[in-house]
């Protein structure tokens, strides 16, 4: 009897314990994730924004062969991107609508096209990069420079911003919404990219206004992204490197997935200049995938985010929001806080004295 009992209580635990099933699903997910890739990059999902499609007419559209587009559009259902009618119509399901369409504001696949077309097979040197700790970027190999390299291809630059833009805009619009911003009335994002977090914290507190520093060759995109919401009369965008000149002054300066790209020392120096440039009172943020301790999905994914940083870069890496915030604290911040964003990313904000 008791045996028995054992038995029930025991085999159910002992078979989830034992089951390779989450091993198989993480391991073989570049399955699934080659094919949401590929339906972001070809704009599949901007396609269906402007209705219901069969599967005749999106091969048609699309350039697709018939043996294997059905399989991938019936996967795209089975994984809730994408819906079909009872008359064989295919229609973006509502995630997919708000958050892979390219017309919308809220879109994210910028950063699906760049894991496409660059993060995707720079992961195949990971063992390159376990054996020899030097990134594997092109960008990163002999003399070459990250930024410098990267920015001299205008289509290249472009993706690579509409990826960053990916990566924050849900970041952004959680740390506009979380920041005290009632207390100031201007801020400069540093490295601003295509201007996600300028835009975001514009929109959710229409008291501000803001600048975008980056180098000159990002203002153009810069600017035609602020105007895309009507924000260029509060926004503006100043040119420069922010290891060799000044930081644009404000009330609050950010950095948002810049210090993961940096040592140690180098983010020591961004932050003595976040403090010249900041008035009595001046906040600085700073946000990234930054890890925290214990288990959990964050963490892994933080680490991962590591990962790939020292794929990019020779010096790159995730820190701790823990020596974030004593990174602050010993250059001259107090009232130092963390605060989860979302997935992987917290930020890190203090006052100067």
């Amino acid at each position: 009897m008791m045996r028995a009992f054992q038995n029930r209580l025991v085999g159910p635990l002992l078979r989830r314990v034992a089951s390779p099933q989450d091993i198989i699903t993480d391991g073989m997910a570049f399955w699934s994730s080659r094919l949401i890739l590929t339906a972001v990059e070809r704009g599949v999902f901007t396609m269906l924004a402007q209705g219901p499609l069969s599967a005749h007419e999106l091969v048609d559209r699309l350039g697709w062969h018939p043996r294997a587009a059905t399989t991938a559009l019936d996967a795209l259902v089975s994984g809730g991107l994408l819906r079909r009618d009872r008359a064989g119509r295919y229609a973006n399901t509502l995630r997919a609508s708000m958050f892979l369409d390219r017309e919308k504001s809220s879109y994210i696949g910028g950063l699906m096209e760049l894991s496409s077309t660059r993060l995707y097979d720079l992961w195949s040197g990971l063992d390159d990069l376990l054996r020899t700790g030097l990134p594997v970027a092109e960008e990163e190999r002999g003399e070459n420079e990250f930024f410098d390299v990267l920015y001299r291809d205008p289509v290249a630059l472009k993706t690579f911003l509409s990826g960053m833009t990916g990566i924050s805009t849900g970041e952004v619009t959680l740390l506009a919404a979380r920041f005290p911003w009632k207390r100031f009335t201007t801020f400069a994002d540093v490295g601003c990219a295509q201007g996600a977090l300028p835009v975001r914290v514009a929109l959710t507190n229409p008291h501000l206004r803001g600048t975008g520093f980056d180098l000159p060759v990002v203002e153009p995109i810069f600017t035609d992204y602020v105007k895309s919401f009507g924000l260029d009369d509060r926004l503006d965008f100043v040119a420069g490197d922010f290891f060799t000149g000044d930081l644009p002054s404000a009330d609050v300066i950010s950095f948002g997935h810049v210090f993961h790209g940096q040592s140690h020392e180098q983010r020591r120096e961004l932050v003595a200049k976040a403090r010249e440039a900041l008035p009595a009172g001046g906040a600085l943020i700073v946000y990234d995938a930054m890890t925290t301790s214990g288990r959990s999905a964050n963490r892994y994914h933080s680490l991962l985010s590591s990962l790939n940083i020292m794929l990019e870069t020779r010096d790159g890496y995730e820190s701790t929001t823990t020596d974030c915030s004593d990174l602050l604290r010993a250059n001259g911040f107090s009232r130092v806080k963390v605060r989860h964003l979302i997935g992987p990313t917290s930020m890190v904000y203090g006052l100067k004295h």
